[in-house]
């Protein structure tokens, strides 16, 4: 399969690269790489697809000829099995974030570990025997947790479903906790990292001591309670992690160094919430040609108008709120 795509404007040599999720409009990682791409001059465009499956990221990949993607909530444990092989990284968590199509054979990586210690470096946090707590053992946070054992760090985990948590710290060599006994001793932390859905803090505000720092994976929306602003100590939200993971992807991508400046420039556009262009991926779909430059494509294979109007609904909603 040619791994090219093809795209209005007869450029037949335009790659094409999207990100995955359920929901995904938020995304800001079209304007990431997008913004690399101009930079480069590199021939290509990146946009969002939201499925529904893990499956359906493959297929539409392959069906489709994407020549890469990216995977986030909720499909980065799922695609782990369908991939034709896996790094090192991605094995040993057992997540996928950025996947490659060579010929229609998928390559899965894991570069969230990257993600998080170049955050925490950025931040000017040196690593190496601080104690941290990663909250989650979800793909991101089983990739955070490996990526700040790799760089020296003392790292338990810990997360509502103990089984899950505690096999990947044996797995791994991080320390665990159940979930009650992380938050109780939450104080003798150093890093304390959330990969949690937003808005879901474990702990209250008088455990938190000024010299402790606390990441969020989470850029979606601001905190709508003030919790994270209130906290006494340095807070650091997800946007830093989602540009630094971003940096191994596009040298996968293209082979290309990212320039951090233009990807936090990147990070701050918006997309228009009055008018989005969101097209639907149809049964009869073979390749990009009709599309053409969308903010983000529904797979909309075998579900009738009603639903999908639905789920368009929904995703405008998550991503703009009262914009609208």
């Amino acid at each position: 399969m040619d791994n090219k795509i093809f795209l209005p404007g007869d450029n037949p040599s335009m790659l094409y690269y999207a990100v995955f999720g359920n929901p995904i409009l938020h995304s800001r990682s079209p304007q990431i790489y997008n913004s690399l791409f101009t930079r480069d001059s590199v021939n290509a465009f990146y946009t969002r697809i939201l499925t529904e499956t893990g499956r359906a990221v493959c297929d539409i990949i392959r069906g489709l000829g994407l020549a890469g993607a990216n995977v986030t909530t909720p499909f980065k444990e799922d695609v782990i099995s369908l991939m034709d092989s896996l790094s090192a990284d991605a094995e040993k968590i057992g997540a996928v974030n950025t996947i490659i199509n060579t010929g229609g054979e998928l390559v899965g990586y894991n570069t969230d570990g990257d993600g998080i210690t170049g955050l925490l470096e950025d931040e000017g946090l040196v690593l190496p025997q601080r104690r941290c707590l990663m909250i989650g053992a979800g793909g991101a946070g089983k990739s955070a947790a490996l990526g700040l054992l790799n760089a020296g760090a003392d790292v338990s985990i810990t997360d509502l479903d103990t089984d899950k948590a505690s096999a990947y710290a044996d797995r791994t060599g991080c320390g665990f906790f159940t979930l009650d006994e992380a938050v109780k001793n939450i104080g003798e932390f150093d890093i304390v990292v959330l990969a949690v859905p937003p808005g879901v803090y474990p702990f209250k505000l008088e455990q938190i001591t000024p010299d402790m720092t606390i990441v969020d994976a989470n850029y979606r929306s601001p905190s709508k309670t003030g919790f994270l602003e209130s906290l006494p100590c340095k807070v650091i939200k997800g946007d830093g992690w989602l540009i630094y993971q971003a940096v191994n992807a596009y040298k996968l991508f293209t082979g290309g160094e990212a320039d951090i400046d233009i990807m936090k420039k990147g990070v701050r556009e918006d997309i228009s919430f009055q008018n989005p262009v969101i097209k639907i991926i149809g049964n009869d779909s073979q390749d990009f040609r009709s599309y053409g430059v969308a903010d983000m494509l529904v797979d909309g294979r075998g579900m009738d108008d009603e639903y999908i109007n639905r789920i368009i609904d929904e995703e405008k909603s998550r991503a703009f709120g009262n914009k609208r």
